[in-house]
């Protein structure tokens, strides 16, 4: 493609599918446009001989990899390109952020493009969602999903602050050797430290959004906040 062509993917940005980019190729000079690549759009074109019509030729495809981070990208044209300064004929070949692409044999009337992956945090997101099972996120003392979650260790269970706070208060309060360490609820093992879990609990609220049905209701929450007695933070 000669450094006067424009480059772009197949639909064209006004298509559905341009709601899907996931990635893009960012051309080394700012005249030109970026090529958006949308799930369904894999096959990136040039637009050739303008003065012709505008005929339209395939000279790659990329498709997502199996990570948020990588891709892969074949040559389609009848000539060489190069992927991070290797020459590649009709070989599949990894590409990630960063990657530096020729749409030709050398740089030399080419335009150079690096390839960039835009939906990389949405993409890991879905991912959480799939993987996600819900049961291990419930506290194993009121069965319910975990509230303002905190974490015990050495053993790592979890549970809600309320939940954990009432019962180390109980357990406190029953046993005739006030120096011995709280056991986990979960497991026996003794308690050395516990604390509120952040990463759990944006997990806690994701559930939430996605099912509504597990949301207690306004007095359970208030009588459970009314116990929580642990402050201080997991580190």
């Amino acid at each position: 493609m000669d450094s006067g062509e424009c480059s772009n993917s197949n639909p064209s940005a006004s298509s559905p599918a341009a709601a899907g980019v996931w990635a893009k190729l960012v051309p080394a000079d700012s005249a030109y446009p970026e090529v958006a690549v949308a799930e369904g759009d894999a096959v990136v074109c040039s637009l050739v001989a303008p003065a012709a019509g505008g005929e339209e030729l395939a000279w790659c495809e990329i498709r997502r990899g199996g990570d948020a981070s990588s891709a892969t990208i074949r040559n389609l044209s009848s000539d060489a390109i190069i992927v991070d300064g290797r020459v590649i004929q009709q070989e599949l070949v990894d590409i990630k952020p960063g990657s530096k692409i020729v749409p030709g044999p050398q740089e030399e009337g080419h335009l150079v493009y690096t390839f960039d992956i835009t939906a990389a945090k949405d993409h890991d997101k879905n991912n959480v969602k799939i993987l996600l099972d819900i049961e291990n996120a419930k506290c194993s003392i009121c069965l319910n999903l975990w509230h303002d979650v905190v974490t015990v260790a050495p053993c790592f269970h979890n549970f809600c602050n309320g939940c954990f706070s009432e019962w180390l208060r109980r357990s406190s309060s029953k046993s005739r050797d006030k120096s011995q360490s709280a056991a986990c609820p979960q497991c026996r093992t003794s308690v050395q430290s516990v604390g509120r879990n952040h990463f759990l609990h944006n997990i806690e609220e994701a559930i939430l959004q996605a099912f509504s049905s597990l949301q207690r209701s306004d007095d359970e929450i208030a009588l459970l906040e009314s116990y929580a007695s642990v402050k201080s933070n997991l580190v």
